[in-house]
């Protein structure tokens, strides 16, 4: 009889070392808008499809709180939505919103919207593509030696009322503080022509060997900052670019708790 009642008491004790394990809180996985999930750039009044999967960590519902990004976490978000279901795939409307930097933070939750996992990777929403930075107060220009002004050329060739256009791959990137990201200029449906570089943020921007430029974050950053390049058709003025650069050093395990 003993040993039957010593044997239950170890059972007991090896059930309750497990449950205690599993109060260790899981992390959210990652939360997709339009099938990304770091950096998403979206055009003035378009929608947005936000999409997740719970059913890894035993999640029912999902917390969305949106900032404006010069906001923080513990101030009044702009938005919050509350979603039911292991998983889902719902129609976002950012009409109602001003166009701007946002900051989106997402967590499993319970029916009431209270944390049961750390967030999900932040998603940093363009509202109204770049041209979100004229809402968002851009940072000072710290290239020491900046591009003189875009030389006035006369036009080689008449591109009028033709598809062409410039590109920067990747248009953005979120990297971590001493992080770099090699940009690529590439022209659409037309001759490759000299294209003027320019940074704008901290940072350094230098040329490579194979024609692409690389650029490294600051390596001592805290928090996160937005940055971008711009890229200039000398002899077409009118062929613009810009790349998006995220860098930061939040993490996200702590956010949630």
């Amino acid at each position: 009889m003993m040993d039957n009642r010593f044997r239950l008491f170890l059972i007991a004790l090896f059930l309750l070392s497990m449950a205690s394990l599993g109060l260790a809180q899981p992390t959210t996985p990652p939360v997709y808008i339009n099938r990304k999930h770091s950096l998403v750039q979206l055009a003035k009044s378009q929608r947005a499809t936000l999409t997740y999967d719970l059913r890894s960590i035993g999640g029912q519902h999902l917390k969305v709180k949106m900032y404006r990004h010069d906001q923080t976490f513990d101030q009044e978000p702009v938005k919050e939505w509350l979603f039911h279901g292991e998983t889902n795939e719902i129609r976002l409307d950012f009409r109602e919103f001003p166009i701007n930097m946002y900051t989106l933070l997402a967590y499993c939750s319970d029916e009431n919207g209270e944390a049961l996992a750390y967030a999900a990777p932040f998603i940093f929403v363009e509202y109204g593509g770049w041209r979100a930075w004229e809402k968002f107060k851009p940072p000072v220009e710290t290239v020491k030696n900046p591009p003189e002004a875009f030389p006035e050329v006369e036009t080689a060739t008449n591109i009028a009322n033709r598809d062409v256009g410039l590109h920067l791959d990747p248009p953005a990137a979120v990297i971590k503080p001493g992080g770099v990201v090699i940009f690529n200029s590439f022209f659409r449906n037309m001759e490759t022509e000299e294209v003027n570089w320019k940074l704008v943020g901290e940072g350094t921007l230098k040329n490579g060997d194979d024609g692409s430029y690389i650029y490294t974050a600051p390596p001592q950053q805290v928090g996160t900052k937005l940055f971008r390049v711009e890229i200039q058709s000398v002899a077409h003025p009118e062929l613009q670019a810009v790349g998006t650069i995220l860098v930061t050093s939040a993490d996200n395990s702590r956010v949630g708790e």
